[in-house]
């Protein structure tokens, strides 16, 4: 088992975190306005810091930075269409958050040789690589409604998930963001035509 950090624990409204984004873009930006977003959702002044903390992560404060702000005008086109803002944010997201990319390449793996599959099954696979503990639970319990909202598999009951379809991005800047999280998390520079092969792509058409 590897000692690897889980960093996230709580889930974020992809709402808010187009919210965060669109102001990200259009330099409005401010932990006073994620602040009001999150009271929407939120309450408690802990569960809003450690809720804002993980907005910052994914957002201004994101491994893939220079690459947003290279395509500002393109992005701010891009998420106006649902399907590619949430293939963006769950990219950024996977970024931010190393645990949370090995949570989809995990539910690739299974959905790759099956249309449905058990949440033991999944959590096994988590726990192998961070441990079965209580921050592990969390993690899951974090981005995976996050994967669900953003429609890259579903839940026809508590504890089953089902994969029904690749998503397929409208705009280059899209398949750009999500393929540059895929490099990032495997620290390459170039993707190879085989590499499109992985688990990770098995949400995502490009």
């Amino acid at each position: 088992m590897n000692n690897k950090s889980i960093d996230i624990n709580q889930r974020i409204p992809l709402e808010t975190l187009y919210a965060a984004l669109e102001a990200f873009l259009n330099d409005n930006y401010s932990n006073d306005y994620i602040m009001e977003q999150l009271r929407l959702e939120y309450n408690g002044e802990n569960r809003l810091k450690k809720a804002l903390r993980i907005v910052n992560r994914i957002i201004p404060k994101n491994p893939l930075l220079s690459l947003v702000n290279e395509n500002k005008t393109t992005l701010k086109l891009a998420i106006k269409k649902k399907q590619d803002r949430d293939i963006i944010l769950i990219a950024l997201l996977n970024s931010a958050f190393p645990f949370s990319y090995d949570v989809l390449q995990i539910f690739g793996k299974y959905f790759a040789v099956q249309e449905i599959i058990n949440a033991n099954t999944v959590k096994k696979s988590i726990s192998n690589v961070y441990g079965g503990n209580r921050a592990t639970e969390n993690g899951i319990y974090s981005v995976v409604p996050m994967f669900l909202e953003a429609g890259f598999f579903n839940r026809p009951k508590q504890g089953i998930y089902q994969w029904d379809k690749k998503l397929i991005p409208n705009s280059e800047i899209t398949e750009k963001i999500y393929l540059a999280s895929f490099k990032l998390n495997n620290n390459m520079n170039e993707v190879q035509e085989y590499q499109l092969m992985d688990p990770y792509f098995q949400f995502v058409k490009l």
